[in-house]
């Protein structure tokens, strides 16, 4: 049989953050991911409601993707499924999003991948980055952003921000 082994990248480890020159991405581990659904799901969290270019805070939060879908950041457990009370589905999709920091010089690296202007307000997290759908927002240290992307879209988007950091 055929050894194709050296057609495959070697894994990268996880835990050890991405040098990008002038800025770092690090992946982070969230206690809990959760996509919350419904038509007055705005009014009906708790949370800090995230959007662009706000910063979120330490702790839980709500990050806001349509003025009909949140997704909840390290928020208490809720059951998956529909609310009739509420009017709301949830769904746990913790694994479902790699989430990464980057921290340093960063806007030149995300302006590399998509129009982002901090000057400009959104009320939507959700953007295209390198052609790739990702949720991105401030923390509230002001000088992180904090990434989701799906699982299965991480590696491609780490390639992407090398690609950028040797084109600086």
């Amino acid at each position: 049989m055929r050894d194709d082994t050296a057609l495959w990248d070697a894994p990268r480890d996880p835990a050890a953050p991405i040098d990008l020159g002038k800025a770092k991405l690090t992946r982070v581990q969230l206690t809990r991911q959760t996509l919350v659904s419904g038509p007055n799901v705005l009014q009906q969290t708790d949370l800090p409601l995230v959007d662009w270019p706000g910063a979120a805070p330490a702790g839980a939060y709500a990050a806001i993707l349509r003025r009909d879908r949140v997704l909840l950041v390290n928020a208490p457990e809720a059951p998956d499924g529909w609310n009739d009370t509420a009017q709301q589905a949830t769904s746990d999709v913790t694994d479902a999003y790699t989430v990464f920091d980057l921290t340093g010089d960063a806007l030149p690296f995300l302006q590399r991948g998509a129009e982002i202007t901090p000057d400009i307000p959104s009320r939507s997290v959700a953007r295209l980055l390198f052609g790739l759908g990702v949720f991105l927002y401030r923390l509230d240290d002001g000088t992180t952003y904090r990434l989701h992307v799906p699982r299965a879209h991480a590696e491609a988007l780490i390639q992407h921000f090398e690609k950028a950091a040797s084109h600086t």
